[in-house]
């Protein structure tokens, strides 16, 4: 399970400081799917990091699975990220000169693995891109994908280490809207089929709209919104 409780987070600026978040709290049970949506510069991405350990907040808790992810120190907190978090962002982010499965394989090297095998886990990488739908491109390099193919690379990147929740960050913002959804299909299949725990923070209706709850983020509030 998910939740947020109280989170408050500001930035200072040259008029003082600016709030983003103010006591935001959330619940989302474990397999569950929420969307977050809102105009552009309310804080969702800012929310997101808070959620995916990429930031602290000024106040507030974020636990997941049990685990308070703010009393954890800088490598307690990397190491959990890397083994119980996936991530979506709206660049696919993928190495060029890597091949794709080899893209998906990256978060393996620094996630403690050595007990596992470099065969298990090729062989689970290629499961993975199995079900994304690019096994026959895991030898080619991300120039020679389309921009779908190439998130849907990042998709299973992000499912490697078998994460307990994935984020998704404007995971179709950069794509037609063919391609896009094709991508949200993809999204909500994994999360119906694999449980895996989805927040996703969009500008589609079309994607907030595939998730079991939809909230809004205004003036650092967030509520729900219904869906």
């Amino acid at each position: 399970m998910l939740e947020l409780i109280e989170l408050h987070k500001s930035y200072n600026t040259s008029a003082g400081p600016l709030e983003v978040l103010k006591k935001v709290s959330l619940r989302v049970e474990r397999g569950r799917s929420v969307s977050i949506v809102g105009p552009s510069g309310c804080g969702k991405s800012t929310l997101l990091n808070l959620i995916g350990a990429l930031d602290r907040p000024d106040s507030g808790k974020v636990l997941l699975g049990g685990q308070n992810l703010t009393e954890l120190d800088e490598r307690a907190l990397a190491a959990f990220r890397n083994r119980r978090i996936g991530f979506v962002f709206q660049l696919h982010h993928l190495l060029p000169q890597c091949t794709v499965l080899e893209n998906v394989l990256l978060p393996t090297l620094a996630g403690g693995k050595a007990k596992e095998s470099a065969i298990s886990l090729q062989q689970r990488a290629m499961q993975i891109l199995e079900k994304v739908g690019l096994a026959d491109r895991a030898g080619e390099l991300p120039g020679r994908l389309s921009g779908g193919q190439r998130q849907r690379a990042a998709v299973a990147r992000a499912l490697i280490n078998r994460p307990q929740l994935l984020l998704a960050d404007e995971p179709t913002g950069s794509l037609d809207e063919e391609t896009a959804g094709s991508v949200i299909g993809l999204l909500a299949d994994l999360n119906r089929r694999q449980k895996i725990t989805l927040v996703v923070v969009t500008h589609s209706s079309a994607l907030a709209a595939r998730m079991d709850q939809m909230y809004e983020l205004k003036k650092g509030m967030l509520s729900e919104r219904g869906g």
